[in-house]
């Protein structure tokens, strides 16, 4: 760009005789700008990425086209009382998914692999979920679907659905109550 500062990136490298003796150099400059300029918006959609995930109340889990977590976020830590150093790619049918799912969930995965489409994709749905102490909650889950260069990922966001339900549960057992 006319008038921009250049951020020039140089290397250098001898230039030999055949005795091997430094009879000169070669310098190369090179324009970095560009470069930079990539880098420094990674960095900032990182930065952006992990305040997102830190930050959001609601679980956010993320596994990749064999079922192994690569994301899992500090509300997903609270939820489930896994830690995230201990999931990190481990299958997510193993942590979270109870027993009787979990066949189930692995015939979705393979089919959402398979053709890009699957039933739960962008729909809003009730599950029971499995915690590290073994107990079930319920929670309402959406999964995304995520193209990338290679294997799709997938991320699945999740909220603990427990005093819904309970206070539904409630409601209706008031209801059953006041009508007999």
């Amino acid at each position: 760009r006319p008038g921009s500062r250049k951020e020039p990136l140089k290397s250098a490298a001898p230039i030999r005789d055949a005795a091997g003796k430094i009879i000169g150099v070669v310098v190369v400059f090179r324009d970095a700008t560009i470069q930079r300029e990539a880098e420094n918006r990674l960095r900032n959609s990182e930065a952006l990425k992990s305040a997102v995930l830190d930050s959001a109340l609601d679980c956010i889990i993320t596994m990749d086209h064999e079922g192994n977590v690569v994301e899992f976020n500090p509300a997903a830590e609270h939820t489930f009382g896994f830690k995230r150093e201990d999931v990190l790619g481990r299958k997510l049918s193993e942590l979270i998914i109870p027993t009787a799912y979990r066949d189930r969930h692995q015939r979705k995965l393979a089919e959402c692999v398979a053709t890009g489409e699957g039933s739960l994709l962008g729909t809003r749905v009730e599950y029971p979920a499995l915690c590290a102490d073994g107990s079930e909650i319920p929670v309402e889950l959406a999964i995304t679907r995520m193209p990338t260069d290679g294997p799709p990922l997938f991320t699945a966001h999740l909220r603990d659905i427990s005093d819904r339900v309970r206070i539904n549960r409630h409601r209706n057992l008031r209801l059953a109550v006041a009508q007999i």
